[in-house]
């Protein structure tokens, strides 16, 4: 999608070659029609101008210093009384890949209209919850817990030969203070409630990112032929390369058939929610073994292992790596989603509650920064018209 969107702003700029033009043709027309629709007017400066003010639906000063926040860069100092249209074009450009994050979802909003009988999200009242952030709790060994989101940097603990520190906000890592491994085992357990995410980097170099609800557990050194972790909901592995040593994952989930990955070094995300219809095991890097049961299956890159609940049967297919990997990359994305599907990912991000008061039937396109409050998150998905939202204090009710 990046390379897309750097032919929609050379096309803005009026760089576009032919051979680029007749690539970004071709792309168009295997696009739906309302996609297509959304994408075309993302060539267009009013358009995306008008894009900006409506979403925001606030003053031209604090938009732009937002959309400037979010491509990372420092927002003009001149006045936009007096901001040359250049300076304003350049940064609508830049504000291309942010839009078409947001997706046809959001485009709609422009063409549709909304049930007057729903009270719009504006008038719900004051329900700023913010996003999730790098909150995560460490027990150690002898079971007491360390709260790592309120914990300085530093040392944090030492278990047997190993020291526990807290690198930096959201990181968590072990150092080995001698080489003699420990003879006995000792198991570090780090959980991130709703809300929160961690990243830790295991003994071995092994770097793990933890999704909101999960759990990794692990020794704090591996000893003998094969390292082993225990993990519960979604993390994403950068595993360490050791040829002597697998490295094995053991996904636990009482509403699914219990999975294992054997490896030896490469990249994968697993997700594992209890409460998501299929357990999912995707490879990005390098080679994993995937078991269930008496099954297992050996995935090649851009692959992946999936397990329906309570079904023993595995099915393996071709990856959206995008998709899988959109948490990590700080996105909600959103491919033919029902709203059910998008809300479980909203309760455990924003930790919130979820009722229903109708069936909602449209399925949903497009991809909304996780960094958003919960109220910017919830305008989006009902500017389509299909959806609309009642926001009681952390309890959230969907209707049609």
């Amino acid at each position: 999608m990046q390379h897309i969107a750097g032919l929609f702003l050379q096309k803005l700029q009026g760089t576009l070659d032919s051979a680029a033009a007749t690539e970004l043709e071709q792309w168009l027309s295997a696009q739906s029609a309302e996609n297509r629709a959304f994408y075309t007017s993302m060539t267009s400066w009013t358009e995306i101008e008008e894009a900006l003010h409506q979403f925001y639906q606030i003053d031209e000063t604090a938009a732009w210093n937002d959309v400037w926040q979010r491509i990372g860069q420092e927002s003009p100092k001149t006045s936009p009384a007096i901001r040359p249209i250049w300076i304003r074009r350049t940064a609508a450009a830049a504000a291309v890949l942010l839009l078409v994050g947001l997706g046809t979802g959001w485009w709609l909003h422009r063409k549709t209209v909304i049930n007057s009988t729903i009270p719009p999200m504006a008038s719900l009242g004051d329900t700023n919850v913010v996003p999730g952030g790098n909150k995560a709790t460490l027990q150690l060994a002898d079971g007491s817990v360390i709260v790592l989101d309120s914990a300085a940097n530093g040392a944090l603990s030492q278990q047997g030969n190993t020291l526990v520190r807290k690198e930096k906000e959201g990181a968590l890592s072990y150092e080995s203070l001698s080489p003699r491994p420990d003879t006995a085992l000792v198991y570090n357990k780090v959980s991130t409630p709703r809300g929160g995410q961690y990243q830790v980097v295991l003994p071995d170099g092994t770097k793990v990112w933890l999704n909101a609800a999960s759990s990794l557990r692990y020794p704090t050194a591996f000893n003998g032929n094969e390292r082993s972790v225990e993990l519960t909901g979604e993390a994403y592995f950068e595993v360490a390369a050791n040829a002597t040593k697998h490295f094995k994952v053991t996904v636990a989930s009482s509403q699914h058939t219990p999975m294992q990955l054997e490896v030896l070094g490469t990249s994968f995300n697993i997700q594992a929610y209890g409460d998501e219809p299929v357990q999912a095991a995707t490879l990005v890097t390098g080679k994993v073994n995937v078991v269930a049961g008496d099954q297992q299956a050996l995935l090649i890159p851009g692959h992946e292992a999936l397990l329906t609940r309570h079904s023993n049967r595995m099915q393996v297919q071709a990856a959206d790596l995008d998709a899988t990997l959109a948490w990590k990359n700080g996105l909600f994305y959103l491919q033919d989603a029902n709203i059910t599907d998008i809300m479980r990912q909203i309760a455990r991000w924003y930790d919130v509650d979820v009722v229903y008061e109708g069936a909602i039937p449209q399925q949903f396109v497009g991809k909304i920064p996780r960094s958003m409050n919960l109220p910017d998150v919830l305008k989006i998905l009902e500017s389509t018209g299909w959806v609309h939202f009642r926001v009681e204090g952390k309890k959230i009710t969907v209707q049609p």
